[in-house]
């Protein structure tokens, strides 16, 4: 490893607080994603980090849903208004409206038989066809 590793590297993507570029940066515990306006800004997360999805928050409906970690190491998909927007779900979404009760989220469900879609509300019981 050469010593300009440890320098920051301009990923090209912009901070969701304040759109300066974020920066790949080695701390004391490994890698991870940080803003380059750093005191002014302290937005930081993981270095894997996926930055979000095009699916926007069915409550609020001006956020984007975003993977997140759980204390316990568990994925998740929460609004980025995050004190504002408490909603929440623990399978990746899908921007597609439900066929059933025109809820404006699936969600991507794993089984032993296949993929398939799943409405996100939770009134409703539909389920796409196996992919």
């Amino acid at each position: 490893m050469t010593d300009n590793f440890l320098e920051p590297q301009s990923l090209g993507v912009p901070c969701p607080r304040c759109q300066r570029d974020l920066q790949l940066k080695k701390g004391r515990y490994g890698l991870f994603v940080g803003c380059s306006g750093y005191p002014d800004c302290d937005y930081m997360t993981a270095a894997d980090f996926d930055p979000g999805t095009d699916a926007p928050c069915p409550v609020c409906q001006s956020g984007k849903l975003v993977q997140k970690t759980s204390r316990f190491g568990n994925s998740f998909y929460a609004c980025d208004h995050y004190p504002t927007c408490k909603y929440s779900v623990n399978l990746p979404p899908v921007a597609q409206t439900c066929p059933t009760c025109e809820f404006p989220l699936l969600l991507k469900k794993k089984t032993a038989a296949g993929e398939r879609l799943i409405c996100a509300n939770d009134s409703c019981n539909y389920k796409s066809s196996l992919k």
